[in-house]
């Protein structure tokens, strides 16, 4: 009797000791709950690394252009030998053109990468009717594709996407092809220059930026101070996005370029980051066409002259955003004001 009513007590306590269906369901809810919970912030830390790398790739290419002004008494231009100012009169024909991040491989590491870029060879060809590249010798420009379809990791920023190996234009209609593009642009912030800014349909500016097609700047011609100039600013893979070139070749510039207009005018406005072009209609294809921008939430990262990297946020003033970009403009800039 007594071992009877021992089995049946311990066959009850095994039949209750399982989970039911409801409490399965339960904790299945709670693991996907915190899962859900879990995977924003897992996501956020890894775009804090990616963008801490960015900064990274930003104070490496200011280490360069300081150590390349130490050498040559100024920076170096964004992009040499173009050929033109717009590619409505780039002139047909290939080119030598080439960009300061080229020139800046030296003092990055890359010296074995600046030896075997041959700068006397044309970069791109632009031989065919009225500019147009000409398939039939795109080939003559190829001395240099080993070098330009090189992958530089400081010239991408982790945030974007993996950038091909594509034909992609250099300057004007000038064609390259087997070549990388860059996250990152050298500020040209106005046409400063008198046939330049004629030909591109812009007036005169009075001051203008870092850096101008053509241009060395030295620390000595940046009176605003250099911790007040942007000097690079970052340029996503974007549909038709002028501002995504080459580090190697012409294409390299991006920001307010050709802004020399009241702040209250369209145009004043139409640059700043992650920004669409003001274009007329039937141009959407185009319209992030300059702008700078980038992946990360909130803004962009930004090279400024004294080598410092910070975030510019995207609801930064028009005002404020034009101060940045002038090297003698006299503008007295808040820190707080971005």
């Amino acid at each position: 009797m007594i071992r009877s009513r021992i089995r049946h007590s311990a066959r009850r306590r095994a039949s209750g000791a399982g989970f039911t269906l409801i409490e399965l369901l339960v904790v299945i809810a709670i693991i996907a709950v915190l899962i859900a919970l879990l995977l924003p912030a897992v996501q956020a830390a890894r775009e804090a690394a990616r963008r801490s790398q960015c900064v990274n790739n930003m104070k490496q290419m200011g280490i360069a252009m300081h150590n390349y002004h130490d050498v040559q008494g100024a920076f170096p231009p964004p992009r040499l030998n173009t050929g033109s100012c717009t590619s409505k009169n780039a002139p047909i024909g290939q080119v030598l053109n080439t960009t300061g991040f080229t020139m800046m491989l030296g003092q990055m590491e890359q010296t074995a990468m600046y030896n075997a870029y041959n700068f006397s060879q044309p970069s791109a060809d632009g031989t065919g009717v009225n500019g147009s590249p000409n398939t039939l010798l795109i080939g003559s420009c190829y001395a240099n594709s080993t070098v330009v379809g090189a992958k530089i990791s400081t010239f991408q920023c982790p945030s974007d996407e993996e950038m091909p190996v594509e034909n992609v234009p250099a300057a004007g209609n000038y064609m390259r092809i087997n070549a990388r593009r860059s996250n990152y642009k050298f500020c040209v912030s106005q046409y400063s220059d008198s046939t330049c800014a004629a030909s591109a349909g812009f007036p005169v500016a009075t001051v203008r930026g870092m850096f101008f097609s053509d241009l060395s700047t030295g620390l000595n011609n940046i009176t605003d101070g250099s911790s007040n100039t942007v000097a690079i600013g970052e340029a996503p893979q974007r549909t038709y996005s002028v501002n995504w070139g080459t580090w190697w070749g012409a294409g390299n510039h991006t920001s307010v370029h050709g802004i020399v207009v009241p702040p209250t005018s369209a145009g004043y406005t139409r640059y700043l980051p992650n920004g669409k072009y003001e274009l007329p209609a039937n141009t959407e294809k185009l319209q992030y066409a300059w702008a700078m921008g980038s992946k990360h939430s909130g803004g962009i990262n930004m090279l400024f002259g004294d080598g410092s990297v910070r975030f510019i946020k995207n609801s930064i003033s028009p005002v404020t955003w034009y101060a940045l970009q002038t090297i003698a403009g006299g503008e007295v800039i808040s820190s707080d004001s971005y």
